[in-house]
């Protein structure tokens, strides 16, 4: 495990390909809601990541968004659920050793594909933010074995970096979802949760610098936020979201890339949308 960065505490780290890393990176996420695996993916597969980007950026992506702020130099571009329509992508999720990282995070028999997440932040997109939120809150689901595995395109140091906060995800208590655009606005899927609390300045706070290749992986109760990019190149991610065996539909109102019409509240969120991707041979009968 590796030490801190000042003046947040760090987010345990380890090297992904070490042996027992399993244990300790298991271990980690349970305790703080958050670990990074180091050097999970070579120069290959981020090589792919990037040909996935050339062409949902070029329209491959039936769901993206480039938003550029006013006073901001630089713009920001999102795509969701985009890896059935962007070949590159699939085959990240499914071919590289992604799966196998994450699975035994999770406690769990199975494994199955929520959605992919691709995030840009070009150069002095100062104001392209991310409030303090939780991933959950916007999730039409039940359960707690959701995560969300980040990989980092480019160096990202500790200005940039993700802020996490620290056990936040142990109660499993969930808050209303917040607008990205405007934080004091209603979200448009407003829900009856309770709204987010100021987080306390003296709450353990957690970040760390990161590699093109490193990994972060947290549940989607943690909470966390991360701030613009006021730097003079990109800050990339692909993030790959997953579910384990506890988490069932609930039919609650969100965006439609969390939504099969296809589920009923109660089932198990497996289909050709949300594929099962890992399962333990005892769990096939």
């Amino acid at each position: 495990m590796e030490g801190s960065d000042a003046p947040y505490g760090s987010v345990q780290s380890f090297d992904a390909g070490s042996a027992g890393a399993d244990g300790g990176a298991r271990q980690a996420l349970g305790d703080d809601g958050v670990v990074c695996l180091r050097g999970a993916f070579e120069a290959p597969w981020l090589s792919i990541v990037e040909d996935g980007i050339a062409a949902a950026l070029a329209g491959a992506s039936v769901d993206l968004d480039v938003v550029k702020r006013e006073g901001d130099k630089g713009q920001f571009s999102f795509s969701s659920g985009a890896w059935q329509t962007v070949e590159p992508f699939r085959r990240f999720i499914l071919d590289s050793p992604l799966a196998d990282l994450v699975w035994p995070l999770l406690d769990s028999s199975t494994l199955a594909l929520f959605y992919d997440f691709l995030l840009i932040k070009e150069a002095h997109s100062d104001s392209a933010l991310t409030p303090w939120h939780q991933d959950h809150s916007y999730y039409p689901l039940d359960g707690t074995k959701v995560v969300n595995s980040w990989v980092a395109l480019d160096h990202i140091p500790l200005e940039s970096a993700l802020r996490f906060l620290s056990g936040s995800h142990s109660s499993s208590t969930l808050y209303r979802a917040v607008d990205f655009d405007d934080p004091s606005a209603p979200y448009r899927h407003a829900r009856p949760e309770l709204p987010l609390p100021p987080i306390n300045p003296d709450a353990c706070i957690l970040a760390t610098t990161l590699e093109p290749g490193d990994m972060l992986v947290w549940w989607s109760h943690t909470l966390h936020c991360a701030p613009g990019n006021r730097l003079d190149r990109r800050r990339a991610a692909f993030s790959v979201n997953w579910l384990g065996d506890d988490v069932t539909y609930n039919g609650q109102p969100a965006l439609n890339t969390y939504i099969d019409p296809l589920l009923s509240p109660g089932d198990r969120v497996v289909g050709d949308k949300f594929p099962l991707v890992r399962q333990l041979d005892a769990v096939n009968g």
